[in-house]
């Protein structure tokens, strides 16, 4: 009688054991699938919408503070000529361009934290892990980050414009970073786009030290030759 009990205990063990362990199991490939299988769909389901997002509210602040100026470019350059009519001397306002900047890459922020504040939809079919369901069934608002801050870099080019004449271009180079909230891990989309904010053209020479240069804090340096 008391073996008969103990092969019952015994079984009643070997049972729980087992269920544990297929309870595991299942923990260890909903994991899995959820990291190698779910997560890629959803980013790629949400990618182009956070970027399309993003590179909307980087452009309109981008947009928002040059157009209140009347002229962003005569603000950030002036020209010294010599006798020769050939320019001289570049000079970049520093001081404006550093005010530019932060009243930029601050409206900026403040849109991205809208978008952040919204939150992506993404239908429900996403989560099944397979491509094809990706547009199906009611949406689920997801979470996002925003990662960092906004930071800007102002860009200059010179290009050819004919005889005796260079076109200067002056660019703004905006940044940001947002993370989606996903299940496992969160991966972080980053979005950057390039306006163009104020050209001229420049009638004379220009000195090749400052056709060789890139950016406008690279000009505040450069000793004409």
């Amino acid at each position: 009688m008391k073996s008969w009990k103990g092969k019952k205990r015994l079984s009643l063990r070997a049972k729980a054991i087992i269920i544990l362990c297929f309870f595991l199991c299942f923990i260890v490939l909903s994991i899995l699938y959820l990291a190698n299988i779910v997560n890629p769909v959803i980013y790629q389901a949400t990618e182009a919408q956070i970027k399309s997002s993003a590179q909307k509210a980087l452009s309109s602040a981008v947009y928002s503070i040059v157009s209140s100026n009347t002229d962003t470019y005569s603000d950030i350059i002036n020209y010294t000529y010599n006798d020769k009519g050939a320019v001289s001397l570049i000079k970049v306002n520093s001081y404006y361009v550093n005010i530019l900047s932060r009243k930029i890459a601050a409206l900026a922020q403040g849109n991205i934290d809208n978008v952040v504040n919204s939150g992506i939809n993404v239908h429900l079919g996403a989560f099944s892990g397979i491509t094809v369901l990706v547009n199906l069934g009611p949406s689920v608002t997801m979470d996002l980050n925003s990662i960092g801050t906004v930071t800007t870099i102002f860009r200059s080019e010179f290009l050819n414009a004919g005889i005796n004449q260079t076109n200067h271009r002056i660019y703004v180079n905006i940044k940001s970073s947002v993370c989606v909230v996903l299940p496992i891990y969160s991966p972080t989309i980053e979005t950057e786009t390039e306006i163009l904010i104020g050209e001229t053209i420049i009638v004379g020479e220009v000195p090749s030290t400052y056709l060789q240069s890139s950016y406008l804090d690279e000009m505040l340096n450069l000793v004409p030759h």
